[in-house]
């Protein structure tokens, strides 16, 4: 699923972009999208719960948990991924 968004969003850029022929971008735009989502997951919880929220800090906590995440991912789609 985060191929698909990823191919959405880098077609704007790039005329006819696939993720197969770019390996690099779809990591890079995979972890900015995990760590976008997990921000706005805390940034919303934190509203919601009335609590104080530090931007700078869920902002860096954010982006090294995407790059986990991506690093996750990968090793996930290396290990079980088509055979050829």
């Amino acid at each position: 699923m985060l191929t698909v968004f990823v191919e959405i969003i880098m077609s704007v850029f790039i005329a006819n972009f696939k993720a197969s022929d770019h390996p690099i971008i779809n990591f890079v735009v995979r972890g900015i999208l995990i760590g976008l989502i997990l921000f706005f997951l805390g940034l919303f919880s934190s509203i919601l719960s009335g609590s104080n929220f530090s931007l700078i800090f869920a902002l860096k906590v954010c982006s090294i948990a995407g790059l986990g995440g991506t690093l996750w991912i990968s090793l996930i789609e290396y290990i079980f991924g088509k055979k050829k």
